[in-house]
């Protein structure tokens, strides 16, 4: 797949012309890469699209007009569109009560070491997270991670029907099994992400 590109990003009069379609195009596309584990873990598997998206959307919140603060944004997304053989996410911890939030992402310390992708009951992969987010007392709400599948794991992966998300934390241990329309939708970015 290839990397994010100063060209790729619309001047921010062009986009508020086309944001209403443009965000549709984009929901549609993420639809089908959200999966939601258990009551509050929601993966957002990405792709260039997506990250285009959060690019512009930057760009528009914060009104960057300059090329190196948007160069700074397409750096900064351009580490969650994979890189071959590579599936990437972002990883929501959504609980809405404040304190059980505060509690909850203290008790899930060490889920980093907990979360990988079972590919045709054959090649567990296991997801590596950004330790930018990681603290010793707790966790962030919100987490960049990779699944390096490496070439037979990613054929093994464009070739089956049977691919689960597995989370082994003692407070939070789940099995999600993937539908026929998500895995469609990442081995698409797969094969992108070989071209």
């Amino acid at each position: 797949m290839t990397k994010i590109q100063p060209s790729d990003i619309m001047p921010l009069e062009q986009y508020d012309r086309v944001r209403d379609e443009y965000r549709q195009r984009i929901f549609e596309i993420k639809k089908a890469r959200r999966i939601g584990v258990g009551e509050y873990l929601n993966f957002l598997f990405e792709n260039a699209d997506t990250m285009k998206y959060q690019i512009q959307e930057m760009a528009r919140v914060e009104q960057l007009k300059d090329d190196t603060a948007v160069k700074h944004e397409i750096e900064t997304y351009n580490e969650l569109v994979p890189d071959p053989n590579e599936i990437t996410a972002s990883l929501l911890i959504e609980i809405n009560d404040p304190a059980a939030r505060a509690f909850k992402l203290r008790e899930l310390v060490g889920l980093q070491d907990s979360v990988s992708m079972l590919i045709d009951k054959d090649y567990q992969v296991q997801a590596e997270f950004d330790d930018r987010q990681i603290t010793d007392g707790k966790i962030s709400s919100v987490h960049y991670l990779r699944f390096p599948l490496g070439e037979k794991a990613a054929d093994a992966f464009l070739s089956t029907s049977d691919v689960e998300l597995l989370i082994t934390h003692p407070a939070c241990s789940y099995r999600q099994p993937l539908n026929q329309e998500q895995l469609e939708a990442m081995k698409e970015d797969l094969r992108a992400s070989r071209s």
